[in-house]
């Protein structure tokens, strides 16, 4: 993993900018409100044949043995990925301790990877 940069994460709190410069200066205090970037990890061709730019999936967690994995799921509910990006375990606390929802919309294919811009709902 690269330390930081836009490809890490954007403290930009709206949805409306696609990628997102930020140096991580400004914006929100609160991890939970962090637009944060990625690529899904262990994708299921099945699943992510289905995908293109625009497509919005589900970010939830999943037990994955003694420690708790952050995944994104399709409409129906299908298991796309899972996620593993610099402030995931962020995500996760948020998720599971203040109740926070988030969404991943895809922002670019390239071959088999999806890359997906994860935000608070």
């Amino acid at each position: 993993m690269s330390g930081s940069g836009p490809s890490d994460w954007s403290s930009n709190g709206g949805s409306g900018s696609l990628g997102g410069g930020g140096s991580g200066g400004g914006g929100s205090d609160n991890p939970c409100m962090r637009v944060r970037n990625g690529t899904i990890t262990s994708p299921k061709p099945a699943v992510v044949a289905g995908l293109r730019v625009g497509s919005i999936l589900a970010v939830r967690t999943r037990p994955a043995g003694p420690t708790t994995a952050l995944v994104v799921e399709d409409a129906a509910g299908q298991l796309a990925g899972s996620l593993t990006f610099y402030g995931y375990l962020d995500v996760i606390d948020c998720i599971q301790n203040q109740g926070v929802a988030y969404r991943a919309v895809v922002t670019n294919i390239v071959g088999g990877a999806h890359e997906v811009r994860v935000e608070p709902v």
